[in-house]
């Protein structure tokens, strides 16, 4: 019993390290993607074939990382 609350414990604290890792890679990504859109306020690089691949990659990646984890919704009357 010891042993198995100890691997738990280590277990989730290495899902937790996990979690959080793919947290800030996913603000990195939005981040980079918000600047990107503000250098192309006109859309000429993105609808460019060579840099439009890049920006499409990046929303691509985008929407991947926002499925990967559910939003937790907190009512304000609790």
């Amino acid at each position: 019993s010891v042993v198995s609350s100890a691997l738990l414990f280590f277990s989730l604290r290495r899902i937790n390290q996990y979690e959080n890792l793919i947290t800030q890679f996913q603000q990195i990504i939005t981040f980079s993607t918000e600047k990107m859109k503000q250098v192309d306020y006109q859309g000429h690089y993105e609808s460019d074939d060579e840099v439009g691949f890049f920006f499409q990659q990046l929303k691509d990646l985008q929407l991947l990382l926002n499925d990967i984890f559910e939003e937790e919704k907190i009512d304000a009357e609790k």
